[in-house]
Protein backbone atom coordinates (compact mmCIF):
# COMPACT_ATOMS: atom_id res chain seq x y z
CA UNK A 1 0.00 0.00 0.00
CA UNK A 2 1.47 3.29 -1.10
CA UNK A 3 0.69 5.95 1.51
CA UNK A 4 1.48 8.66 -1.04
CA UNK A 5 -1.78 7.82 -2.82
CA UNK A 6 -3.88 8.64 0.23
CA UNK A 7 -5.03 12.27 0.18
CA UNK A 8 -4.38 12.82 3.87
CA UNK A 9 -0.78 11.65 3.67
CA UNK A 10 -0.27 13.56 0.44
CA UNK A 11 -1.49 16.74 2.12
CA UNK A 12 0.72 16.20 5.17
CA UNK A 13 3.78 15.49 3.01
CA UNK A 14 3.10 18.58 0.90
CA UNK A 15 2.79 20.67 4.09
CA UNK A 16 6.10 19.27 5.34
CA UNK A 17 7.83 19.96 2.00
CA UNK A 18 6.44 23.50 1.95
CA UNK A 19 7.59 24.13 5.53
CA UNK A 20 11.09 22.81 4.79
CA UNK A 21 11.45 25.03 1.73
CA UNK A 22 10.06 28.04 3.62
CA UNK A 23 12.62 27.50 6.39
CA UNK A 24 15.33 27.58 3.71
CA UNK A 25 14.04 30.90 2.30
CA UNK A 26 13.67 32.44 5.76
CA UNK A 27 17.18 31.35 6.77
CA UNK A 28 18.52 33.07 3.64
CA UNK A 29 16.67 36.23 4.69
CA UNK A 30 18.23 36.08 8.16
CA UNK A 31 21.69 35.35 6.74
CA UNK A 32 21.44 38.45 4.53
CA UNK A 33 20.14 40.76 7.28
CA UNK A 34 23.26 42.93 6.96
CA UNK A 35 23.54 42.86 3.16
CA UNK A 36 22.92 46.33 1.72
CA UNK A 37 19.82 46.52 -0.48
CA UNK A 38 18.65 42.97 0.31
CA UNK A 39 14.89 42.48 0.39
CA UNK A 40 13.33 39.62 2.31
CA UNK A 41 11.45 36.90 0.46
CA UNK A 42 8.80 34.40 1.44
CA UNK A 43 6.86 31.52 -0.08
CA UNK A 44 3.35 31.77 -1.41
CA UNK A 45 0.91 30.38 1.17
CA UNK A 46 0.09 26.72 0.57
CA UNK A 47 -3.41 26.19 -0.85
CA UNK A 48 -4.79 22.79 0.16
CA UNK A 49 -7.61 22.97 -2.39
CA UNK A 50 -5.01 22.73 -5.14
CA UNK A 51 -3.31 19.85 -3.27
CA UNK A 52 -6.58 17.96 -3.15
CA UNK A 53 -7.03 18.50 -6.88
CA UNK A 54 -3.45 17.36 -7.44
CA UNK A 55 -2.27 20.69 -8.82
CA UNK A 56 0.51 21.41 -6.31
CA UNK A 57 2.95 18.78 -7.54
CA UNK A 58 4.59 19.82 -10.81
CA UNK A 59 5.16 17.35 -13.60
CA UNK A 60 8.84 16.60 -14.05
CA UNK A 61 10.35 16.01 -17.46
CA UNK A 62 12.16 12.70 -17.85
CA UNK A 63 14.43 11.60 -20.69
CA UNK A 64 12.92 8.38 -21.98
CA UNK A 65 15.83 7.69 -24.31
CA UNK A 66 19.53 8.38 -23.62
CA UNK A 67 19.85 9.79 -27.15
CA UNK A 68 17.42 12.61 -26.37
CA UNK A 69 18.90 16.01 -25.61
CA UNK A 70 19.00 17.11 -22.01
CA UNK A 71 16.53 19.91 -21.26
CA UNK A 72 17.69 23.48 -20.78
CA UNK A 73 15.12 24.48 -18.16
CA UNK A 74 16.72 24.46 -14.70
CA UNK A 75 15.03 22.39 -12.03
CA UNK A 76 12.94 24.59 -9.80
CA UNK A 77 11.61 24.22 -6.31
CA UNK A 78 7.97 23.10 -6.24
CA UNK A 79 6.74 26.20 -4.40
CA UNK A 80 6.97 29.73 -5.76
CA UNK A 81 9.10 32.23 -3.85
CA UNK A 82 7.53 35.66 -3.52
CA UNK A 83 9.39 38.83 -2.75
CA UNK A 84 7.92 40.56 0.28
CA UNK A 85 6.28 43.69 -1.04
CA UNK A 86 5.61 45.53 2.21
CA UNK A 87 8.29 46.17 4.72
CA UNK A 88 7.67 48.02 7.92
CA UNK A 89 11.11 49.52 8.13
CA UNK A 90 14.32 49.70 6.16
CA UNK A 91 17.84 50.40 7.25
CA UNK A 92 19.74 53.36 5.76
CA UNK A 93 21.55 50.98 3.38
CA UNK A 94 18.22 49.79 1.91
CA UNK A 95 18.10 46.43 3.66
CA UNK A 96 14.49 45.48 4.44
CA UNK A 97 15.03 42.37 6.58
CA UNK A 98 13.51 42.59 10.06
CA UNK A 99 15.05 39.85 12.19
CA UNK A 100 12.15 39.72 14.67
CA UNK A 101 9.64 39.29 11.85
CA UNK A 102 11.72 36.55 10.22
CA UNK A 103 12.12 34.69 13.52
CA UNK A 104 8.35 34.83 14.07
CA UNK A 105 7.85 33.29 10.63
CA UNK A 106 10.44 30.59 11.43
CA UNK A 107 8.54 29.67 14.61
CA UNK A 108 5.21 29.62 12.78
CA UNK A 109 6.65 27.42 10.04
CA UNK A 110 8.09 25.02 12.61
CA UNK A 111 4.62 24.76 14.13
CA UNK A 112 3.10 24.01 10.71
CA UNK A 113 5.68 21.27 10.15
CA UNK A 114 5.10 19.75 13.60
CA UNK A 115 1.33 19.77 13.02
CA UNK A 116 1.76 17.84 9.77
CA UNK A 117 4.05 15.30 11.48
CA UNK A 118 1.57 14.84 14.33
CA UNK A 119 -1.26 14.36 11.85
CA UNK A 120 0.73 11.72 9.96
CA UNK A 121 1.60 9.85 13.16
CA UNK A 122 -2.01 9.81 14.33
CA UNK A 123 -3.25 8.46 11.02
CA UNK A 124 -0.48 5.87 10.87
CA UNK A 125 -1.63 4.59 14.27
CA UNK A 126 -5.20 4.53 12.99
CA UNK A 127 -4.16 2.54 9.91
CA UNK A 128 -2.23 0.07 12.06
CA UNK A 129 -5.28 -0.50 14.25
CA UNK A 130 -7.48 -0.94 11.18
CA UNK A 131 -5.14 -3.44 9.51
CA UNK A 132 -4.29 -5.45 12.65
CA UNK A 133 -7.78 -5.29 14.07
CA UNK A 134 -8.72 -4.37 17.60
CA UNK A 135 -6.58 -2.34 19.97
Amino acid sequence: MDLGNLKLFKMAMTQMDWAAQRQKVLSQNIANADTPGFQSRDLKKLDFKSVLRGEAAPVKVVRSNPKHLKGTIPEQEPFRVNGVRKSFEASPDGNKVIIEEQMQKVGSTRGDYNTAVTLMKAHMRMLKVATKGGG
